[in-house]
Parts: C-alpha cells; sequence; structure tokens
C-alpha cells in the first residue's frame, strides 16, 4: 500500500514541479520602465526581482555605464559580475541581469551580461 502511495505522488509531484519550474524559473525580458514598475512591488527589505534588460552602451560615466534599452529610454546601469567574455564597448548590444535601485535617479544593478 506504502509502495501505490509513493508511486502515485511521484507521477503527480514530478510534472507539477516541471510545471513551476517553467511558470516561475524564467527570467523574463523588460524595458528599463517596466523594470522600475516592477521593482516598485517589492518591500524595502526584500530585493527587487531579477529580470533581462536588453540594451545599447553608450558610454561610461565614472564606475557606471550609459545605455539605452529597446524603446530609447538611457539609463544607468552598475555591473558588479564576472568580467564579461568580450569588454565593454561604446554601441554593443548586451542583455543585462539583474535588478533596479529605486534611488533618484533609478539605476539597474547588473551581476550578469551576454553579448547579443
Amino acid at each position: 500500500m506504502l509502495k501505490r502511495i509513493i508511486i502515485v505522488a511521484t507521477i503527480v509531484m514530478v510534472p507539477l514541479a516541471f510545471y513551476v519550474a517553467s511558470q516561475y524559473g524564467s527570467l523574463e525580458s523588460v524595458t528599463f520602465e517596466q523594470a522600475i514598475k516592477r521593482s516598485e512591488h517589492a518591500s524595502s527589505e526584500e530585493q527587487a526581482p531579477k529580470m533581462i534588460i536588453t540594451s545599447t552602451i553608450l558610454r561610461q560615466e565614472a564606475d557606471r555605464w550609459l545605455c539605452e534599452d529597446r524603446y530609447g529610454v538611457q539609463f544607468s546601469v552598475e555591473y558588479t559580475g564576472k568580467p564579461p567574455d568580450k569588454p565593454f564597448t561604446e554601441g554593443s548590444s548586451v542583455d543585462f541581469v539583474g535588478h533596479v535601485h529605486g534611488t533618484t535617479p533609478p539605476y539597474f544593478h547588473a551581476t550578469q551580461v551576454y553579448s547579443n
């Protein structure tokens, strides 16, 4: 009897686990404005949700990069991840993974980067 319960539970739980992972385990590509709106829902104690912003690097400003998203909105990116495979160059298109800090002005704190 216990063996049947374990088998049935496994048959039900494995597909359920895959469904939950596919729905909540992938990051969504957003614009900077969408990222700001989504970070407003996080409380001050918790980190804003991670997301991906596809952007074009415009120029370096001190310890941050000035970038532009696909709708032409310019924003600052602070990158604290490991050195990228290809160095950041002006005009290159990259996917930044990170979260928004709602300071004035807001900026994107990236921990991973992927070249397009």
